[in-house]
């Protein structure tokens, strides 16, 4: 989402700032917890995306005249959901034809043990920032994600998509960093 597009949805929401915030917010929670409820994988991502498409609407001149834009942000929420539903229905083909044809799963061009990567998942994270390797721990140690992760955020004084997209980032880098570890 674009600054301008981010600026275009808060307008929507409300003519202040601080409570359109607040706004988004609370759609944001019904959302996730509509994705949840109907059983979706990955509800925040799902729930971003929403945010993304209606935000990309509103900069592009949509208007919702409803006092409650929550109804728009569910029609948009359905219509990803279908799609998301369809994206999962392909997959399950796919893997149903590979398991028929004995192609999955893939070989492996190395025999790595689960040791191997978590030595080198160690070594990645030990290479860190001490604010970068406590953001992703903290991220994903307690059970319950949403009430962590409010308060993580909270804590550092980001919004939740922000948190999530900076820990995203960090992900990334360890991804590439335990792969790079486990090729040499």
């Amino acid at each position: 989402m674009t600054p301008e597009e981010l600026d275009a949805l808060l307008r929507a929401l409300g003519p202040d700032r601080e409570k359109a915030a607040e706004q988004y917010e609370a759609i944001r929670r019904k959302l996730v917890r509509l994705f949840e409820w109907r059983g979706c994988a990955f509800p925040e991502d799902l729930t971003d995306e929403t945010f993304n498409r209606v935000a990309r609407r509103m900069a592009g001149g949509v208007e919702v005249h409803n006092p409650d834009p929550f109804g728009y942000f569910c029609g948009v929420a359905h219509l990803l959901y279908k799609e998301a539903m369809r994206r999962q229905v392909k997959e399950q083909q796919a893997l149903e034809a590979a398991l028929e044809t004995d192609t999955w799963p893939p070989l492996q061009d190395d025999e790595t043990t689960a040791d191997d990567r978590l030595e080198a998942l160690r070594e990645c994270l030990q290479a860190l920032s001490p604010d970068q390797r406590r953001l992703v721990l903290l991220y994903h140690q307690d059970e319950n994600h949403i009430r962590s992760r409010k308060l993580l955020s909270d804590e550092l004084g980001l919004p939740m998509n922000a948190l999530r997209i900076r820990v995203h980032r960090l992900r990334r880098r360890l991804e590439e960093c335990v792969a790079e570890k486990l090729r040499g």
